[in-house]
């Protein structure tokens, strides 16, 4: 390449663009460096932390959440920003150990800072290669000045340690320069970041000593200590580690096929000119002011091996061939063979910047709507490995958006001769869909705009934005309610229970339809009981239906216990009959919750209690209730203070612990308690709170039904989720059992 160009001496041709100055207190000098992952996430040392904070350098004690002042020396120095402190991994031993003072190499001590929001260009990500031996690199002093470059050699990488010496010339790695990149020039990529420097003893100097030697941790080794402590999601750490360079190997033959279509379309010398300038520019490429114009063999080069070139010329051809039929066939030529190389991509520089910002957006005010979104709009495909979690978060979005762009077509019929709509353009209609307003008209423009490019016909995009609507008005008609009473007398064998069944109508008057006292029943029994009474499909449509909070169709099961079976696995009994071939556990089919009034009767104000956290559900968080909160004397302090209207409680422990706090949170007027009966406590790992999407609270009980029918495939995770769900407006068991008999009607199943 001639005409098309990297600066040599602009900070994005090295590692610049992402050096990140961590600045000491009152930004009166630099602390130390960093570097840019991307996203709103950076990566320093943990003892540069440390040194902000007024520390012993290589303490490993965790501050917590501690703000520190940044900048990016590519932007003005007086662009001081806030950032948070999101992961700490301790310096420590080999031994893992603390590091005493003096120590010449350590392992750990990583730190991942995140800012408010996402820093604007020039500041951009760099790619990353693993540390080897031999490789000449630089390093720079946090504040980025050029001329305090510090040309080192790797000469020695041992245990994941690369081993840095420089020349007796120019600058000497210092004080102000851990944290910051090793930058391969011959690789024009970064491949591990300072660490710290070997120094000389105290003493009269010798020609023994190790002069201008200092250290480094390699990539590899800081994807390994990254993974491990779980400081980055997986999906955002795969992303960092297999970015790929700007230029990719290029297939010759493809190349050559886009000559033909180019010469039709900017044959004219001093149009391609302006459209190769323009390319340049959003490329980040330096391109001649003289008015000269690459030759179409060179722009091919470039569209062949550089990531997004395609799409983006493309997409300042588009308005060009829009009324010209020979050209857009070109254009559609020239895409199809893009479609055949490694570096074009879906989507332009300009779109994917827009839908990064938009889909970070999105995940961090609702983390579960781009699952859900997916889901809806690609029910036949599986899913990319990235979007199967149910919450996305924000800095994972990258590697989401990155999948979804090798999809190409959504395998819906279109008009013939027209490309297929790419399944990322269906999945962002079905996210505007569902999140409307202002939001939902710039996602539609923005899919208007790249459907227009791609040549897709505009009535296959209607008609999947249509397909998007119609899901996001989705009203769900009310399933029934259905009431269950299990009770135990000190005679009955072990696992029976018996079991009473009222079935409330539409107007909220209760029918009785199985009375508790005839017989035990074994917890088939009560299940194949219990699909009777709704009907056998959990419609209820047997029944009629109600208005009850859970919404989806799907008939609401409230189960009232005793106070020690809390834990029983009711959502797991079958109700399938002899005949039938396919289990029906009782939690696939309904909304089966919990309730217990023998514990919510141990209070005094237990019923307003309940009342008045039930109708702030929506307005309320919710607690975890784990390992760290203080036993029951701390959950009691928090329920009384800053909780006093949180509607829901997510209690993480082990079996001991959960009998602790369970009976706490149902005294205390929580409507709204979920657990894992599989939780062990801290060796358990997964939390549940990361596997039920969030959402609006009232669609809780059909998001833990979804993963109960996850698990009962035999699909991650390996969950046993209950869930209290005690609806102030349903009436109680007992209190029904008090009601005029003249309203029962009793039946015998």
């Amino acid at each position: 390449m001639t005409w098309f160009a990297a600066p040599a001496d602009a900070p994005s041709a090295d590692a610049r663009g992402a050096l990140v100055r961590v600045l000491a207190p009152r930004q009166a000098r630099t602390a130390g460096a960093g570097v840019y992952l991307s996203g709103r996430r950076l990566l320093t040392c943990a003892h540069v932390v440390n040194t902000v904070l007024g520390r012993r350098s290589l303490s490993p004690h965790d501050p917590g959440g501690v703000t520190l002042d940044v900048s990016f020396p590519v932007l003005s120095a007086a662009d001081v920003r806030p950032a948070r402190l999101v992961a700490w991994i301790p310096p420590r031993s080999h031994r893992y150990e603390p590091v005493p003072d003096g120590s010449p190499s350590w392992d750990g001590d990583l730190a991942v800072l995140e800012l408010d929001e996402e820093p604007p260009p020039p500041v951009n990500p760099v790619r990353w290669l693993e540390m080897a031996r031999g490789q000449e690199v630089r390093a720079w002093y946090g504040g980025g000045q050029p001329f305090t470059y510090a040309d080192v050699r790797v000469s020695a990488y041992d245990d994941g340690v690369g081993y840095l010496d420089g020349q007796l010339a120019g600058a000497a790695v210092d004080d102000g320069y851990s944290g910051g990149p090793l930058w391969s020039m011959a690789d024009g990529a970064a491949v591990g970041l300072v660490m710290g420097r070997i120094t000389a003893p105290d003493q009269a100097f010798s020609t023994q000593h190790t002069v201008r030697r200092s250290w480094g941790l390699g990539w590899q080794s800081v994807v390994a200590e990254l993974r491990r402590a779980g400081a980055v999601p997986e999906p955002h750490l795969a992303e960092l580690w297999a970015r790929p360079a700007a230029v990719f190997d290029e297939d010759e033959s493809v190349r050559d096929m886009m000559v033909g279509p180019l010469h039709t379309l900017l044959g004219d010398p001093a149009t391609r000119a302006a459209h190769a300038t323009a390319l340049a520019g959003q490329l980040g490429l330096k391109a001649p002011a003289d008015g000269s114009a690459p030759s179409v063999e060179e722009l091919a080069h470039v569209l062949a091996g550089t990531e997004r070139a395609l799409p983006t010329l493309a997409e300042s051809l588009a308005p060009k061939v829009a009324e010209d039929p020979r050209g857009r066939a070109e254009l559609d030529r020239l895409l199809a063979l893009g479609r055949l190389t490694d570096a074009a991509r879906l989507l332009s520089v300009g779109e994917h910047r827009f839908l990064l910002h938009k889909l970070e957006h999105l995940a961090q005010r609702d983390p579960g709507l781009p699952h859900r979104a997916a889901t809806a709009a690609l029910p036949y495909l599986d899913l990319p490995h990235s979007l199967r979690a149910a919450r996305l978060a924000p800095a994972a979005v990258p590697g989401v958006l990155g999948e979804l762009e090798t999809w190409y077509g959504d395998g819906s019929p279109v008009p013939d001769e027209t490309p297929r709509l790419p399944a990322l353009l269906r999945v962002v209609e079905y996210l505007a869909a569902e999140t409307g307003g202002i939001v939902c008209q710039a996602l539609q423009e923005w899919a208007t705009r790249v459907a227009t490019r791609l040549g897709i016909h505009p009535s296959a995009l209607r008609e999947r934005r249509a397909d998007a609507e119609r899901w996001s008005r989705r009203t769900a008609p009310a399933g029934a309610r259905i009431l269950v009473e299990l009770d135990r007398y000190a005679t009955d064998p072990a696992d029976h229970f018996r079991c009473s069944v009222w079935a409330l109508r539409p107007d909220g008057s209760a029918a009785r339809v199985v009375a508790g006292s005839d017989r035990p029943r074994t917890g088939r029994d009560v299940a194949r009981l219990i699909r009777e009474v709704a009907g056998g499909d959990g419609t209820g449509d047997a029944l009629g239906g109600g208005t009850g909070g859970a919404g989806d169709g799907v008939a609401l099961v409230a189960v009232s216990v005793p106070p020690d079976a809390l834990e029983l696995p009711v959502d797991e009994w079958d109700g399938a009959g002899a005949d039938e071939d396919i289990p029906a556990p009782l939690g696939e089919d309904f909304h089966l919750v919990l309730r217990c009034p023998r514990i919510r009767r141990r209070s005094r104000t237990g019923s307003a209690d309940l009342k008045r956290r039930w109708n702030a559900r929506e307005h309320s968080g919710a607690l975890l209730a784990d390992d760290g909160i203080g036993g029951r004397v701390g959950l009691i302090g928090l329920l009384k203070t800053t909780h006093r209207d949180t509607a829901r409680v997510l209690v993480q422990g082990s079996a001991e612990h959960r009998g602790e706090l369970l009976p706490i949170c149902l005294v205390m007027g929580v409507p709204i308690v979920l657990w894992d009966r599989e939780d062990r406590g801290r060796a358990s790992g997964a939390r549940l709170g990361t596997w039920v999407p969030e959402g609006p609270v009232e669609g809780l009980p059909e998001r833990v039904r979804h993963l109960r029918v996850r698990v009962f495939a035999g699909g991650p995770p390996a969950a046993r989720p209950a869930l209290v769900w005690d609806d102030a407006e349903l009436p109680l068991p007992d209190e029904l059992q008090l009601a005029d008999p003249s309203q029962e009607t009793e039946q015998a199943i």
